[in-house]
């Protein structure tokens, strides 16, 4: 009799080493897959916090300088430059949106200064952004991150439409 209940806690002892055993594995397997799931959910959320803030800058830049004349595309040797004019006080000045050195970058002057790329300020880190004239009214923006993402986006400007102001 004796001998039955010894072997009996033994098959009980290693049963509940298994048990506990799968048990440990179910919640490192579960710890596992969710540290993965969060490692791809902060980078997807990173590569959105950079497209949508580039698309949300330039598009209230433009927005801010909607009036006739106000945005205008200039090239010169090192690519687009995206240009909005205001006046102050009689006094023109203009802003710059522009890539350079692996950054989109702003710079604001008086409307008498040339434009010195390396003087701007750095606004997101990219490769890439050109801007396109559409239209009189539709300007197209291509902008790819600094992980070769690339987005494509539209502005409207409302000062050029058709209805009555």
């Amino acid at each position: 009799m004796n001998l039955l209940k010894r072997d009996r806690s033994i098959v009980d002892i290693i049963f509940m080493i298994t048990v506990f055993g799968v048990f440990m594995l179910s919640a490192l397997f579960v710890v596992l897959f969710g540290a993965r799931i969060y490692k791809n959910t902060a980078h997807d959320m990173s590569v959105n916090f950079s497209s949508r803030t580039s698309l949300a800058y330039v598009t209230e830049k433009l927005h801010q300088h909607d009036r006739r004349n106000g945005v205008q595309i200039i090239e010169d040797s090192a690519g687009p430059v995206l240009k909005m004019s205001q006046f102050v006080n009689s006094d023109e000045y203009c802003t710059y949106l522009y890539e350079h050195d692996g950054f989109l970058k702003e710079l604001t002057v008086r409307g008498d200064i040339d434009l010195v790329r390396s003087a701007g300020k750095n606004i997101l880190k990219l490769n890439r952004f050109s801007s396109t004239k559409v239209s009189d009214s539709l300007y197209r923006f291509n902008i790819e991150d600094e992980e070769g993402n690339k987005t494509e986006f539209y502005v409207s400007l409302y000062s050029y439409s058709d209805t009555p102001e």
